[in-house]
């Protein structure tokens, strides 16, 4: 086939001739069955045998309301862990969080083992690339930490060779500039990468997507399209940006007071269209919240943004300036509990706070699993009497950066793969896309679903098919914690939200082991203590009875421990209906 021209001298330097041998495997850590933590990994394997690894994307997920008080969730790399050795490079698609996120977190788990014959020189070091903007954003989250590695920016027009995979960027339109898809050539054919994407005629920033170059691609042959399915229940086309623009100036107009806007800070472009908007009808604009600051401030060095400095107000100086002469860009777009939206939610806020003829406008829908996040910071709003807009009750007051059904098929037919993967979306995104191939001729045995953790294997003359199943599990961010919340400590936060905690601290005598004291009951979230004495009092003679009765032998604390907490636990369903948390304290005498 013509395409292994481009890689025999690789495999004839490796004296590995080019045959039938070849297999490339498609190992999706995260965005498989989920919208966000996109991570995705190719694999070149020459007579079975792993040889190249290439990653697509590192990003990061949000945790449901279940998730007490885990801050993020990041994907599972355990497969990776025995492979180190074989990852050439690492390539971003585009700047959101869910893409790049994960990267501050993972990559020193990336990192190779030094190796002196390596042509990286025994470094270790994983070489990473992304279009301009992209590279940017990683790099700042790379500098919160002490990684020294950076990202290296790419243009559109940049062929990599990284390994056997022959890498080129087709520009596409998003909800963020510079967002590409990825043409990745291997010896045993060409795969389409196609996170996400929308077909934007006008887009804001004058750059249409490459259809071109995408029409290009799919003449030459395309394998397999990995393709965004987010919006696959949509129907038409998604609008373009530029729509926004009136609805956001008729609630600036409106505002008699200061006007809040907030989106995804990553959101440049329409971050830019809003400042534009307001020095257009005189006000000063304002910048909260450190994401968003950082972002811009990247932005307009690079070009992407432009505005006269001079028009910018630090927090602290918003109160030498007229109310209805303010328009702050805010972060927390999603209702998290620290960002700057919702410290002035809460009238937390050390310079800014909200009243009747204050107007907040909130440009974002929320991340699947943030709803009540952001429903809970509307009301907090509300309560302050501000106007709120939101895309619930506002139209065209945001639009989705995700190609609807028509822009998902338009992309089908310019490439004609042989075979495609939806990804990036829940299960019914990926089924609702497996019908839109079929509405326009493709089999469903064609249309691939693998399930979470099954690695698909592709090989010249064969049909792709799972050859192994891996366990991947939520890898939670806890704080400075990484991983280190497991099943069972996120049920047992479960449980003392829903239920509470009782812990009880037994006294016995260290040398006999007998009860030398009355056990002490503490509780917190379960009953108010001083309305239930006679309850908690039941409850301390229970335990003294289980501790006489429990014939165990001295020091044996932990059988101990678990007599007393069973046997609290069902006399407390029994008396309450409730479950709480049982924990027992052996307090040696």
């Amino acid at each position: 086939m013509a395409y292994k021209i481009h890689f025999k001298n690789i495999f004839e330097a490796r004296g590995e001739p080019v045959s039938g041998k070849e297999s490339v495997r498609v190992i999706p850590l995260g965005g498989t069955g989920n919208v966000t933590k996109n991570m995705y990994v190719y694999e070149y394997r020459y007579d079975g045998k792993l040889k190249d690894i290439l990653i697509i994307d590192c990003g990061i997920g949000f945790p449901s309301a279940e998730m007490f008080g885990v801050d993020l969730i990041i994907p599972d790399i355990r497969y990776l862990e025995d492979k180190k050795q074989f990852i050439r490079g690492l390539v971003f698609t585009h700047g959101h969080d869910d893409h790049i996120g994960g990267i501050r977190y993972l990559y020193p788990k990336l990192a190779r083992l030094p190796a002196p014959d390596r042509r990286d020189g025994g470094q270790g070091k994983v070489p990473m690339w992304a279009p301009q903007l992209a590279a940017a954003f990683a790099n700042l989250k790379l500098e919160e930490t002490d990684i020294k590695e950076r990202v290296q920016p790419v243009t559109f027009d940049k062929i990599l060779q990284i390994g056997p995979f022959r890498l080129s960027f087709i520009r596409v339109t998003h909800s963020v500039p510079d967002t590409s898809h990825i043409v990745i050539e291997t010896p045993v054919g060409t795969f389409y990468h196609g996170s996400d994407f929308k077909f934007d005629m006008t887009p804001l920033d004058d750059k249409p997507s490459e259809i071109d170059k995408i029409n290009a691609a799919g003449k030459k042959g395309i394998l397999c399209l990995l393709s965004d399915s987010l919006g696959s229940e949509r129907a038409g086309f998604t609008p373009s940006e530029q729509v926004i623009g009136e609805t956001i100036e008729k609630e600036l107009v409106l505002g008699k007071g200061k006007v809040l806007f907030t989106t995804q800070s990553s959101n440049i472009s329409r971050i830019q269209l809003a400042i534009d908007i307001a020095l257009a009808h005189g006000r000063k604009i304002a910048l909260l919240g450190r994401s968003i600051d950082k972002n811009v401030e990247a932005s307009v060095k690079l070009g992407y943004m432009k505005f006269p400095r001079d028009m910018v107000v630090l927090d602290r100086d918003l109160k030498k300036i007229p109310a209805n002469k303010q328009f702050l860009i805010v972060a927390g777009a999603q209702g998290q509990q620290e960002s700057a939206l919702m410290r002035i939610a809460k009238d937390t806020h050390k310079f800014v706070s909200i009243g009747e003829q204050d107007t907040v406008i909130i440009s974002a829908d929320p991340i699947p699993g943030r709803e009540n996040d952001v429903n809970g910071m509307i009301d907090e709003i509300y309560r302050h009497g501000s106007r709120v807009s939101y895309s619930d009750i506002m139209e065209d007051l945001h639009v989705s950066g995700h190609g609807s059904s028509g822009d998902m098929m338009l992309l089908l037919s310019a490439l004609g793969p042989q075979y495609v993967m939806p990804i990036g979306g829940t299960y019914k995104h990926v089924m609702q896309y497996r019908r839109l191939a079929e509405d326009i001729g493709f089999e469903k045995k064609d249309v691939l679903i693998p399930e979470i953790g099954q690695i698909l294997e592709f090989k010249e003359g064969q049909r792709p098919r799972v050859v192994e199943t891996i366990q991947l599990q939520e890898v939670m961010i806890d704080g400075l914690g990484i991983g280190d919340v497991g099943e069972i400590v996120l049920k047992d936060r479960q449980v003392i939200a829903h239920e509470g905690i009782v812990v009880v601290v037994i006294p016995v005598d260290k040398g006999s082991g007998v009860l030398a004291g009355k056990p002490q009951l503490v509780t917190r979230g379960f009953v108010y203590v001083r309305q239930s004495g006679v309850l908690l009092s039941k409850a301390t003679q229970i335990i003294a009875e289980a501790v006489r009765r429990s014939h165990v032998k001295r020091v044996d604390w932990q059988q101990l421990r678990k007599i007393v907490e069973e046997r609290l636990a069902t006399f407390l369903l029994k008396e309450t209906g409730r479950s709480p948390l049982t924990v027992s304290v052996i307090q040696e005498i």
